[in-house]
Formats: structure tokens, C-alpha cells, sequence
């Protein structure tokens, strides 16, 4: 029988999904099961760590966290691929050693172009103090510019390409400036924009990419035997949090996503489905937003680091909270409950909590906040955020 695991960010993501993932697809690939991770949502924004009992780290963006185990990645029509960073990871993947990748996109993809990341990162610096948070990888900027997919890219030729990035993308950043009020920009920035050769390698990263990943639909999802959805972000940050206002990332974040994916490509079957939902001891928020549960990183641990969520431009420094008991389990809850699989597919909830050794005090007492026996049916306590030998 097929078995499904969703994994899901319950806070404002960075709790430890590609740690999950990853363990979920070495525990499958260990029974010869065959394994598929399906990047559910959001783009080559995500940044899920994981690191092997041999030493091998990598922090994913394009490619499931179940990658390192052996699985293969699907991503599917709510994934925005990014020709520039996937090559830039797929490369990196090689010189760890890590080949015979097998890595399949939905023909319908939304496809970033050099111009989305420039737009975005153009406006968020404008923004000053009022930054959103972004992370200037041009997510809301692809899906704004509603452009042609992955596999009407493919189908045009060099030139077409050219033309269509030097006429309609070019023509959307000029826009977008221009209703954002900025006149004037750098003589750096100047010579990006009005590189030829940006466009060159855009389109040969392009086809590179596409020369390594196989354009396949949903039917895919019943040729393997475990199906991991790996969602970004967290469900905080999913795109219908309206108090959280221009603070949260175009997606959802939720159960929304692979349910309709669910649906769509395994009604009829018989499977069992565990939605794991994951959160540190504590709480956390890179870059800008509401954060009512903020506290010093002090009253959690000051001597913890973070390697993968490093200060940068556009999101600033880690923030840290304390969770709140009552707004976790009601979150869970609600995204639980808020979609229905199709007949045959049981539903079952699970709790995973990383970074237990980062907090001061008892971890367990510090996790009590996620304990409900009466609405949940595992919860996985982590001692280390990025070895799987840590669950087996």
C-alpha cells in the first residue's frame, strides 16, 4: 500500500522541515520503498538544512530534502523554478558528490526571470525600514508578471526567448519602478539591468536545466510507493494571514496544497497519509512582520547559531520567540481539519520538535506546549536539528 507524509512548518517556517523530510525518505528508501518528495509550494525562496550521519550538509532550494537519502523530487504546477539558482544548486549538489539525481517539474511551472529578482530586490531596498521581509528571490514578482510556463519556455526558441526578456520582462521592471516612485537607481544596478550577457546565461541556464529535469504531471505521484509533500515556509506565513498584511510569501503553506494535489491524482487508491506538522522548542521569524511572541535570543539560548538563516540584506537577523500553547494548537488544528482526502486515504496528525537541546531549560518542559493527547497521535522530540541518525 502507498503511504504519504506531509510535512509542514507550523510557525513562521525554519522548524525543521528538510530535517523531516530527509528522515522520512531514509526510513522509506532503507525498505526499498520507492521515494518521492514533492516540493508542494513556494519557489527557490525555501532554505531547508540538512546534514548526513557522514557530514554532508547542503541547504535545499530546487531538490526534495529527501535528496541526500536517494529520493527522487517532483515539483509540482504551485513550485516557481528559478533556471539560475537550480543550476547554481544542482552544481553545488555534484561537487559534494551527490549524482544520479532524478528531479521531474510540472509543465506548468511558473519560471523567475532575472528581472523578477531585480524588481523585487529593487523595491525592497526602496522600502527602507518598511521592508516586507523578502528575500529577493522575485517569488511575487514571477507570479505578478503571470508569464508563459515551463514548458512554453522550452518550446521557444533562443531568439524568442531574447525578445520576450528584453521586451515584455525588462518593460514590467520599468513599471514596477515606476509606480513605486524610484527615479533614480545605481550605476551597479544600471550595469545588471542593461547586461546582455545576463540574459545569455539566463537562457542557457534554462536549457541546462531542462536538459536535466524530466516535465512530467501529477500522474507521476503513482509510480512511487512513498510520497513526501515538503512544504515551505511555515503556516504563519501562508497568503491568507491578512493580519500579518505584505508580510507573508504568495503560497499555502498548509495542508491546502498537496490534499488538492491528493485529489487530483490518487482518488481511488488506498493509502495512509501522515501530516506532520514541526516546530522548534521556541520560535522563530527571518525578516520583517508582525512577531507578538518576540522575546531576547537571550531567554532562549545566546550561545546558539544558526548556519543556514545567516544575517543578510534583505531579511535582516533572526528573530525569537516564545510559542504561545493555545494560538499552536488552534493553528494545527484548523489547517487539519481544513482539508478532506479522498475516500480510502486515512488522515492521520503527528508532531515533530527540533532544536530541543537549543533551550535552556528541560526540553520536555519546554515542549509542553505541544502535548495533546486527544488531537494527535505522535510527537518525535529532535536533540540535534540536522542528523537523521538522531530518529532512528
Amino acid at each position: 500500500m502507498r503511504d504519504i507524509r506531509i510535512v509542514i512548518g507550523a510557525n513562521y517556517g525554519d522548524e525543521g522541515k528538510g530535517l523531516m523530510t530527509d528522515y522520512f525518505a531514509a526510513e522509506a528508501l532503507g525498505r526499498k520503498r520507492r521515494t518521492l518528495v514533492i516540493c508542494s509550494n513556494g519557489g527557490a525562496q525555501r532554505g531547508h538544512t540538512v546534514t548526513t550521519p557522514e557530514g554532508v550538509r547542503h541547504v535545499f532550494h530546487h531538490f526534495g530534502s529527501g535528496t541526500l537519502a536517494g529520493a527522487d523530487t517532483w515539483l509540482p504546477r504551485f513550485y516557481i523554478v528559478n533556471p539560475m539558482f537550480f543550476m547554481n544548486e544542482y552544481e553545488e549538489l555534484a561537487g559534494k558528490g551527490v549524482r544520479d539525481i532524478r528531479i521531474f517539474m510540472d509543465p506548468e511551472c511558473p519560471v523567475t526571470t532575472p528581472f523578477d529578482m531585480i524588481t523585487n530586490q529593487l523595491l525592497e531596498e526602496a522600502r527602507g525600514d518598511r521592508r516586507h521581509g523578502s528575500c529577493g528571490a522575485g517569488i511575487w514578482e514571477t507570479l505578478l508578471r503571470q508569464g508563459p510556463g515551463l514548458a512554453k519556455m522550452r518550446d521557444m526558441t533562443d531568439n524568442e526567448l531574447m525578445r520576450y526578456l528584453d521586451g515584455p520582462c525588462r518593460k514590467q521592471l520599468q513599471e514596477r519602478l515606476a509606480a513605486a516612485e524610484i527615479s533614480g537607481i545605481s550605476k551597479d544596478w544600471k550595469e545588471i539591468i542593461e547586461d546582455k550577457g545576463l540574459l545569455e546565461n539566463y537562457v542557457n541556464d534554462l536549457r541546462a536545466m531542462l536538459s536535466l529535469a524530466e516535465l512530467r504531471e501529477g500522474g507521476i505521484l503513482k509510480e512511487y510507493d512513498r510520497l513526501i509533500f515538503e512544504n515551505g515556509q511555515g503556516l504563519l506565513l501562508d497568503r491568507s494571514r491578512r493580519e500579518y498584511g505584505c508580510h507573508t510569501t504568495p503560497s499555502n503553506t498548509g495542508l491546502r496544497n498537496p490534499a488538492q494535489l491528493i485529489r487530483e491524482n490518487l482518488r481511488g487508491e488506498t493509502a495512509d497519509a501522515e501530516c506532520c506538522y514541526v516546530s522548534r522548542t521556541y520560535l522563530t521569524r527571518h525578516g520583517a512582520g508582525p512577531f507578538k511572541e518576540q522575546c531576547a535570543k537571550e531567554e532562549i539560548n545566546a550561545g546558539m547559531r544558526d548556519l543556514t538563516n545567516v544575517p543578510n540584506p534583505h531579511q535582516g537577523t533572526m528573530r525569537y520567540g516564545k510559542p504561545d500553547a493555545r494560538e499552536f494548537r488552534r493553528r494545527i488544528l484548523e489547517d487539519y481539519d481544513s482539508e478532506r482526502l479522498p475516500a480510502g486515504i486515512a488522515k492521520r496528525l503527528s508532531i515533530a520538535v527540533t532544536h530541543v537541546n537549543e533551550y535552556r531549560s528541560e526540553p520536555e518542559e519546554q515542549a509542553d506546549y505541544l502535548s495533546d493527547g486527544e488531537t494527535r497521535d505522535h510527537t518525535v522530540f529532535l536533540n540535534d536539528a540536522e542528523t537523521r541518525k538522531q530518529i532512528a
